[in-house]
């Protein structure tokens, strides 16, 4: 499970559940960089009640002057609605705040029992929400003055996010480093892939399906430049300590990291993750990466 500001939540992509706190993220770009707009005005969730198109919430009448946006009509239909942004990712429990986590970084927590006030302002509380599909749509104004614009994105809540077994889960990780070489100067995503096998004969297909959605927590790397000349001293030098921080791990659960090798010398680095599920503390491989 991941967390938001060392609260423990479900990410969109790992079978959040109703009554759980999930975390809905957006991410803004503008000419391929991370970007602040000027204001995220809204965050409304939907259900999906028109079999994966979300356009039953928008106001597509031609030439309306809220032509995109979600429909004002439609607007009490809503599950949950967050309006007030926050600079910061202090996240307060049931609060219906949009926090921001970095630049062009945002974020909502669903969860069970969180008060919000519908368009009518009318005080409403989510609760007793369906295992279903939905809709977080997002309403932007990009810059002072401008027009808003919605931008949409699907999540699903799952009934079955718990599981019991009769005997413990023999799961095995194996990792692959996708880069072999990178240049200096450049500052590269570095990208470690994971895939996870459940060797037990017994466990149904339905439970290792659920392997195939992000599992892994708490990841961390670390990076090591290896010496030419290894006579004297360590024969490596510590570049990047075992760190947490600009870690991420997304629903495929590779792990990514943004490593700026401006400052780095040309050679032969080796890199390793760290990472943690179930009772299980995974450590990587070591693999080596060429700075050239």
């Amino acid at each position: 499970m991941a967390t938001f500001n060392n609260i423990p939540v479900t990410l969109r992509f790992n079978r959040p559940s109703p009554t759980g706190k999930t975390l809905l993220e957006f991410q803004y770009l503008k000419g391929g960089m991370y970007t602040d707009p000027n204001e995220i005005v809204s965050v409304h969730i939907f259900q999906d009640t028109n079999l994966g198109d979300s356009s039953n919430w928008l106001d597509l009448t031609a030439n309306s002057p809220t032509y995109g946006l979600i429909a004002d009509s439609l607007q009490v239909s809503a599950v949950a609605k967050f309006t007030t942004q926050v600079s910061s990712t202090i996240y307060a429990p049931l609060r219906s705040e949009i926090y921001q986590s970095g630049v062009g970084k945002f974020g909502v927590v669903l969860e069970e029992g969180m008060a919000w006030t519908d368009a009518s302002s009318v005080s409403r509380t989510f609760t007793d929400a369906p295992a279903a599909k939905y809709w977080d749509i997002w309403t932007v104004k990009d810059v002072v003055g401008g027009a808003l614009t919605t931008f949409i994105h699907s999540f699903e809540l799952f009934e079955d996010s718990i599981i019991s077994l009769t005997e413990p889960l023999m799961v095995t990780t194996t990792q692959r480093l996708v880069q072999k070489y990178i240049n200096k100067n450049s500052k590269t995503d570095l990208h470690i892939t994971s895939s996870h096998t459940v060797s037990n004969s017994n466990v149904t297909p339905e439970v290792k399906n659920i392997f195939n959605n992000t599992i892994l927590n708490n990841a961390a790397i670390r990076i090591i430049k290896l010496k030419d000349d290894t006579s004297t001293g360590a024969p490596y030098e510590e570049v990047v300590a075992w760190t947490s921080t600009g870690v991420t791990v997304n629903s495929e659960d590779t792990v990514i990291y943004n490593w700026d090798t401006v400052a780095q010398e040309v050679g032969t680095y080796e890199l390793q993750v760290s990472s943690t599920f179930l009772n299980q503390n995974v450590m990587s491989d070591k693999f080596n990466l060429v700075v050239r």
